[in-house]
């Protein structure tokens, strides 16, 4: 795909299609692979870019939800360790297992945010066995079932952690992955099968035909254009966004509560393990972790009903407080801010059907009719993004009269075929062993393309900054096959260093701007606002550090 297909995907999307999925977060891409995959013609359009929003503000995470199991959330949970075994079969270049350590302390009043009487607190563990127990039992894979660890194992295989009152450990297992190249492996998969995508293109309106929804009005963001989009079915894929658009028809049929969950990245050696750690409790009841990703950790998450902006969620320094206070109950060597070196907040969208603390509430799916048509799907999370595109797709079929069944169950992802070879070639290449790790993780097999562009000029292949193994040639490679239109596009969602490090983004931004100039024809001015734009979301995105010191 070159950068032209943005304008061929929008004149396609434009000529009229069955479906149109409005979110290009990874619950749009789910809808429009599953759709495009049953031979529907399908059209996708998404405001910014692809999985600029909750998509890539996770905890980076495929898992079933170990926090919803003493919530009595089953089904949650039993769907979740589902997809969460499918994603590791049809993404193995994305999707990883990944152990998780449940140190036990003496005392621990809510283990795994559960509160317990003091008088059954010796029994803790034996309560915890039992859940992980369930777990393994929903998960049916007993290659991932959890084990136990002795104090004297703990101690040497989790130095980090404070030995005073530890009593030992439990593992269990679940799964990492990079949201953001999820998201696109998926869309470029319902490419394949046909699917139309655009970023930078927001529906306005819906266009009727009497009383039924019959596409959207849409406007190009990056030219200004509008035109309108004629469709059978309109699906409404927006995650957060989902009762604006809904709004549209002309009442939303639910209700969505928003809870904000901050993160931070923690810099190199703040934290010497490489498995995933459970904070064993929290003075809320909370669930958070510290997670191994891109060569560092993420400490997350907490869990705040929001009601601020939708579209710039950010880092307060209470959340920084938060997260490094609960951490530093049970780390040997304190963490302090001089060991974040980014931060990021993400925003869920839970179906308000409780009342009470967003913390205790599900993570549940719900499809939703309106009555003009539009299709809304909207609470879930990311591991069962795959279950929720199905659901609505059979309402599609179902409101169609045909019998279309799903295929994504067993559709392999794209990238996903083929990594020996991608292996072999990257190795033969000279590249460092950190940036063969790098792209084979974050492409598959699609690696190979990246490398054709490092052999055709072999700067491309240079590091874009010390100690970080994103290349240039994956700028060129998000501009020419993924639609990459902004600089942040680049900085924040596609080579990630504005997330994974601030400082280190400033010292490529100048790097990236000049690639993505050659590549769409940028002149100086637009440089310019290029440059200021992404001051401006850096600046942002590092305002937990002026709140902090207030």
């Amino acid at each position: 795909m070159t950068a032209a297909s943005r304008a061929g995907s929008l004149a396609a999307i434009g000529r009229g299609v069955e479906v149109l999925v409005i979110g290009g977060g990874i619950t749009g891409a789910g809808v429009a692979l599953d759709a495009a995959s049953r031979g529907y013609r399908v059209g996708l359009v998404e405001q910014a870019d692809y999985a600029g929003g909750t998509s890539s503000r996770s905890t980076k995470l495929v898992h079933g939800g170990i926090r919803y199991l003493p919530q009595g959330h089953l089904a949650l949970v039993r769907e979740g360790l589902r997809e969460r075994g499918r994603l590791l079969r049809l993404a193995p270049h994305l999707v990883h297992p990944l152990s998780f350590i449940v140190p036990l302390y003496a005392g621990l009043r809510r283990p795994l945010g559960v509160w317990i009487p003091s008088f059954l607190r010796p029994f803790a563990p034996l309560g915890i066995r039992v859940g992980l127990a369930a777990y393994d039992l929903f998960a049916r894979d007993p290659a991932l079932h959890h084990q136990t660890m002795s104090r004297a194992q703990v101690e040497r295989q989790v130095p980090d952690l404070k030995p005073d009152g530890l009593r030992g450990a439990l593992v269990y297992y679940d799964a990492r992955a990079d949201d953001v190249r999820l998201t696109h492996a998926v869309l470029a998969t319902a490419r394949a099968h046909g699917a139309a995508t655009c970023n930078y293109a927001a529906v306005r309106a819906l266009r009727r035909d009497g009383d039924r929804i019959a596409g959207a009005a849409v406007e190009d963001r990056l030219t200004g254009r509008s035109f309108e989009v004629s469709a059978r079915f309109v699906v409404n894929a927006t995650g957060i966004w989902g009762e604006q658009i809904a709004a549209l028809d002309p009442k939303p049929e639910f209700r969505i509560r928003h809870s904000k969950g901050s993160h931070l990245v923690l810099r190199p050696g703040a934290v010497a393990h490489k498995e995933a750690i459970v904070i064993p409790e929290t003075d809320d009841g909370r669930l958070a972790f510290i997670v191994p990703w891109a060569g560092r950790h993420v400490l997350g998450t907490t869990d705040d009903a929001y009601d601020g902006d939708l579209s710039s969620p950010l880092v307060t320094g209470g959340d920084v407080d938060y997260l490094l206070d609960h951490a530093n109950r049970y780390l040997r060597r304190p963490l302090g801010s001089g060991d974040v070196t980014g931060a990021f907040a993400g925003i869920r969208p839970l179906v308000a059907s409780a009342s009470g603390p967003t913390s205790v509430m599900g993570r549940d799916h719900h499809v939703a009719v309106s009555p003009g048509g539009l299709i809304s799907i909207v609470g879930g999370k990311l591991t069962g993004y795959r279950a929720m595109a199905e659901d609505t797709v059979d309402a599609i079929a179902a409101r169609d009269g045909t019998r279309r069944p799903c295929r994504t169950a067993d559709l392999p992802l794209a990238g996903g075929a083929g990594l020996e070879q991608a292996r072999a070639a990257l190795a033969a290449a000279g590249l460092a062993p950190d940036q063969q790790v790098h792209l084979l993780e974050s492409y598959g097999a699609a690696s190979l393309d990246v490398l054709a562009l490092m052999k055709a000029e072999p700067a491309l292949a240079g590091r874009l900054v010390a100690g970080f193994a994103a290349t240039a040639a994956e700028v060129v490679y998000a501009c020419r096959a993924e639609q990459a239109s902004m600089l942040t596009d680049c900085m924040f969602l596609r080579t990630r260093l504005a997330v994974l490090d601030a400082g280190a983004a400033d010292a490529a931004v100048e790097t990236v701007a000049s690639l993505m100039a050659a590549e769409l024809g940028w002149d100086a001015a637009e440089v310019c606002r290029q440059r200021e734009f992404y001051e401006e979301q850096r600046e942002r995105e590092s305002s937990w550090k002026i709140s902090r010191a207030l």
